[in-house]
């Protein structure tokens, strides 16, 4: 195969070391069109057939997590950049920013919350007198659309600064220990403090408002912190993809990048269960049963037992077994099949969030609910997909020069 000739998703590209990767991305667009269409074709079927609340709860899911993962990418770029990160020159800015398009679309989506939402808030047919000055239609959608077209702004503004010229050249100066550009480190904080406000705010407003009753001061920073691990996972199994497809010679194949990965799956899955047990035990010894009704469900009530003991296997279980020696971090298929896993996890979090609140006894999970998140998959991937080929360009041009 010549240098010029484009290589398919499944083989690397032949190519002089340090030129410019060049990838058929024909089949990866496919299956996400393939993806989306399925979507499409579930949700109108499931409407027209009367599966209207499934179709909505698991709508509000599935916008919970892709908006989680591509928020909390560029969030992940921003701490790179606070701790000046240069680990992987550009390879993980451009991960962690991959992702991004879909904050825009996702703020478009969140729109569908408010058509279904009276079949997922249980408040509106039944208001809460006490809580009625917040949880109120208008006063909820105006906030939440203002905070996600705030933070869609922002992260535009932001991934476009680091695409720069100045903020690449800083990423590869590796010798040198010279701080961001300034417009980046202006951004860089506003963002992550605004994504630890406003991601506090969806949660309350999206999840913690399906059971009207209960309330947990911490639930906001575990939710944001959940959904910074889900981006670091997601960047960790792009990781692992590129290295299989681009082959030697990249930054993709260079172990100590995939190690560092794996060290922050692993750093940040032992956080997330820590903040978990630190929720959990407020409640438990509380023992209020306005608060501990909320785990009950999830954790000892069946239906719901295995999906709500399934997401802390995933996310804490697996990786802290599985990943901590050095080796299953440096190897692709080991560190990729956990941050796989890892995502499942995460969105069977949040379906257990937030279903079985509107669903206690029994799980409404079938052909609807896999079909709209494969339309949601398919546009995640579509979003995804400029930014994934940016990414293969830095891995493969990085290289050159590299310790």
């Amino acid at each position: 195969m010549s240098s010029n000739q484009p290589a398919s998703l499944g083989a690397a590209a032949a190519r002089p070391l340090g030129s410019a990767v060049q990838l058929n991305w024909q089949r990866f667009n496919t299956i996400a069109i393939v993806l989306l269409l399925i979507g499409i074709v579930g949700f109108l079927a499931a409407l027209g057939l009367g599966a209207t609340d499934r179709v909505w709860q698991v709508w509000l899911v599935n916008v919970i997590f892709f908006l989680g993962v591509a928020q909390s990418g560029v969030v992940c770029s921003c701490a790179f950049y606070l701790t000046q990160g240069r680990w992987a020159r550009t390879t993980h800015y451009r991960l962690a920013e991959s992702f991004w398009p879909f904050i825009v679309l996702g703020f478009v989506l969140f729109w569908g919350v408010f058509i279904g939402r009276n079949h997922i808030f249980p408040w509106i047919a039944h208001p809460v007198p006490k809580k009625a000055v917040w949880l109120n239609v208008p006063f909820l959608f105006a906030r939440d659309g203002l905070a996600l077209l705030l933070m869609a702004m922002l992260s535009w503004w932001f991934v476009l600064r680091s695409r720069g010229a100045e903020a690449v050249a800083w990423a590869n100066s590796v010798t040198n220990i010279e701080m961001p550009p300034p417009v980046i480190r202006r951004l860089a904080p506003i963002i992550a403090i605004l994504y630890c406000v406003i991601y506090s705010l969806l949660s309350f407003d999206l999840i913690m408002s399906l059971s009207p009753m209960w309330h947990s001061t911490l639930f906001g920073w575990w939710f944001f912190a959940t959904c910074f691990w889900s981006a670091i996972v997601a960047m960790s199994l792009s990781a692992v993809v590129f290295r299989e497809l681009l082959g030697p010679g990249t930054m993709a194949s260079r172990p100590e990048v995939l190690h560092d990965f794996g060290k922050l799956v692993f750093a940040f899955s032992i956080f997330w269960i820590y903040l978990s047990f630190a929720q959990y035990l407020v409640i438990w010894y509380g023992d209020i049963p306005t608060e501990t009704f909320f785990l009950v469900v999830r954790l000892w009530h069946f239906p719901w037992v295995p999906l709500g003991w399934l997401a802390p296997f995933l996310i804490w279980m697996v990786p802290f077994i599985v990943l901590m020696g050095v080796r299953p971090k440096r190897t692709p298929y080991i560190l990729g099949t956990v941050a796989a896993l890892g995502l499942i996890g995460v969105w069977d979090l949040d379906y257990i969030l937030i279903v079985p609140s509107l669903s206690p006894n029994r799980i409404p999970f079938g052909w609807v609910e896999v079909c709209v998140t494969a339309g949601f998959l398919g546009a995640f991937l579509l979003c995804a997909a400029p930014g994934l080929r940016l990414a293969a360009t830095a891995a493969t041009s990085s290289f050159e020069g590299a310790d």
